[in-house]
């Protein structure tokens, strides 16, 4: 998805750069809400700290700039810190997708910015493409398919026979999570819930511009 952009270099290099960030922010978010619940795990292995070689992953940086999708290496928790039946462990995992909501957001309201305030069009268009692809990762990282949060959560929290069905997912590996991938994009069950999300963000930030008369 991000190649689409290869003929564009600043699109392309400003949403890869956001992205890349974005990944990295992911981790040390779950770490940090981690840490508020009790599980310093992530911390002390080094998670809460932007350093890229601690959380990037090569394959999921390689299916970012071709599908548009990426993933990180997994922040490692302890589930014995997390009283409760796993309900606070599945926080820390959801704290994922809020992570690149959090991206989406800001990426969108420096578009808006930058438009108002006169920059090119390639600079614009590639904090909205980043926007976009935030957005996405957010989406997908709902579903209990590994190596998503949602699943990871689902494990967490989730009763004998969620776990055991994420886990019968699980056995097809990154093949699988292709095929899914693909199908809840075919089915535009993924775009629903982009769209969602999409319509809420800019809503407000166009409430925030209109506020301050911009």
């Amino acid at each position: 998805m991000l190649l689409n952009y290869f003929s564009d270099p600043t699109i392309l290099v400003v949403a890869s750069l956001i992205m890349v960030m974005a990944l990295i922010f992911h981790n040390m978010f779950q770490t940090w809400v981690a840490k508020r619940l009790g599980d310093p795990t992530p911390t002390y292995q080094g998670f809460g700290q932007f350093d890229p070689k601690t959380h990037l992953e090569p394959m999921g940086l390689f299916f970012l700039l071709l599908l548009g999708f990426g993933w990180t290496r997994q922040v490692p928790v302890n589930g014995r810190n997390y009283p409760g039946r796993g309900r606070k462990e599945a926080l820390v995992w959801y704290a994922g997708p809020v992570a690149f909501l959090l991206v989406a957001t800001v990426s969108w309201f420096l578009t808006a910015t930058f438009a108002v305030a006169g920059a090119g069009q390639s600079l614009v268009s590639g904090f909205a493409v980043a926007g976009n692809v935030a957005v996405l990762h957010a989406v997908i990282h709902l579903f209990p398919v590994f190596p998503l949060d949602g699943a990871r959560a689902a494990m967490a929290w989730g009763g004998p026979q969620v776990r055991r069905l994420v886990q019968q997912l699980a056995q097809f590996g990154v093949l699988g999570f292709v095929v899914i991938f693909f199908l809840l994009s075919y089915t535009g069950i993924t775009g629903t819930i982009v769209l969602f999300f999409r319509r809420l963000i800019l809503g407000g930030i166009e409430l925030l511009f209109r506020a301050f008369g911009a």
